[in-house]
């Protein structure tokens, strides 16, 4: 044995490691789950968002997953690209479920603030408005089409907009949120 020589090891954060279970039992799955996992590639192969150049790295995510290394799973953006169309959870030959873990690893990343700034952004509109994405100019497009400037959802009924913000405030939002709940 040599003596002086560095040595790298990986610290495996337990409380994570527990939390992320958690989300993943929630979410009606487990470690061993992920641990049957072949990595196969399939999911990654049928994703709309890695075929448009997204770099989705889902055989580390698995990995990571099944070891609870929270900085890879902090580290990695991919996982806020994905747009829900379950193709991945269709196609995976082990049943794995890889949306419901892409899903799991964005709360957990949530409650640690690891997330690209348009989510906050997109969060915050979503609480304060009913929509996650208001598009510019949306008044004036609506009325050259012969429609009311405000839709008749969230945006353009306050009173529907307050129960909805009440209801956002008992939520995990209230704990968690990188801005007010007013």
């Amino acid at each position: 044995m040599e003596f002086g020589r560095e040595t790298n090891v990986i610290k495996l954060d337990e409380e994570f490691f527990k939390e992320f279970e958690t989300e993943l039992q929630e979410a009606g799955m487990s470690i061993n789950d992920l641990r049957s996992c072949i990595q196969c590639g399939k999911c990654a192969g049928t994703c709309p968002m890695a075929l448009a150049g997204l770099e989705f790295f889902i055989k580390k995510i698995v990995h990571a997953a099944t070891l609870g290394l929270k900085e890879i799973f902090l580290d990695d953006s991919s996982v806020w690209g994905c747009q829900s169309c379950n193709r991945c959870v269709e196609i995976c030959p082990m049943e794995i479920k890889p949306y419901e873990l892409i899903q799991a690893i964005r709360r957990v990343s949530f409650r640690e603030y690891a997330m690209p700034s348009n989510t906050i952004d997109g969060l915050q509109n979503y609480y304060k408005l009913g929509h996650a994405v208001v598009v510019k100019g949306y008044e004036n497009r609506r009325k050259k089409v012969g429609l009311p400037e405000l839709p008749p959802t969230t945006l353009g009924n306050k009173e529907m907009r307050k129960k909805f913000q009440e209801m956002l405030k008992n939520t995990v939002l209230a704990e968690v949120a990188p801005f007010p709940l007013d």
